[in-house]
This record gives C-alpha cells, structure tokens and sequence, in this order.
C-alpha cells in the first residue's frame, strides 16, 4: 500500500512540475515577443537617427505572418507579392527563378513553402510540385 502511495505522489509531483515549466514557458515567450518589439522601435529611431528613409519593414503587421522579411542585404521581400507572380503550379526552381526570392537560399525557400502550406495557400502536388489553393 505504501509503494502505491508513493507513486501517487510522485505522479502529483511531476504533473506540478510540468505545470509550473509550461507557466515558465509561457512568460519566458511574452518576455522574448517584447524584447523583439523593443528592438524593432529601438532600429526605426536608430534609422531615423542615420538619416536613412524608413520603409514598410516597420509597419509589418502580425497577421500577414511577417509577409515581409529582411534579403541578405537588409532589404525586404515581401512574400504576398512573390506568392501573387508565381504561376498555379510552381516549383522550387520557379520560386528561386523570382528576382527577389532567388536572393534567398534555397532551404529557405523550402521553409517559405512549408508556412504556405501550414497556412493553406498551396498543397503538394508530387514531389517537389506545388498547387496554389
């Protein structure tokens, strides 16, 4: 009976534990989401500052998925755009043929693909072939 007892209680135990981990997660990733959001307005006054022309980058709204990201230069891609010019059926190929999206690696790409097809804009057609939705 004591042995039974025992596990009860640490079956308690651990499910507090995981409880308490998961509250911890939970503020860690507030805490991270604000920090990024001071960062942002700490490099639009910090481009302000430089005297350089602040763009849309800075406008960038959560509901589009971060449509727009950062090139390899600094400059933005705006996804939206990339996604309306590429035909019904694409491929990585086609994707990378873009003129802005060509400037992104490729395994990038593959992780563009993969958030349009988390989000439903495209679904697999074969392999290595994607249909818009």
């Amino acid at each position: 009976m004591k042995g039974l007892e025992m596990a009860e209680n640490l079956r308690v135990s651990v499910r507090r534990q995981i409880d308490r981990l998961r509250k911890d997660l939970a503020a860690a990733t507030a805490r991270v989401a604000a920090l990024r959001e001071e960062i942002e307005r700490h490099e639009l006054v910090y481009e302000m500052l430089d005297g350089r022309k602040t763009g849309e980058h800075t406008q960038r709204s959560r509901s589009t998925g971060g449509a727009l990201k950062r090139g390899p230069r600094g400059a933005m891609i705006d996804w939206k755009a990339v996604f309306a010019t590429l035909p019904d059926q694409f491929t990585l190929d086609t994707m990378s043929a873009d003129k802005t999206a060509g400037e992104k690696p490729r395994t990038y790409l593959r992780q563009v693909i993969a958030r349009w097809s988390k989000e439903g804009r495209i679904r697999r057609a074969g392999r290595g072939i994607y249909l818009k939705t």
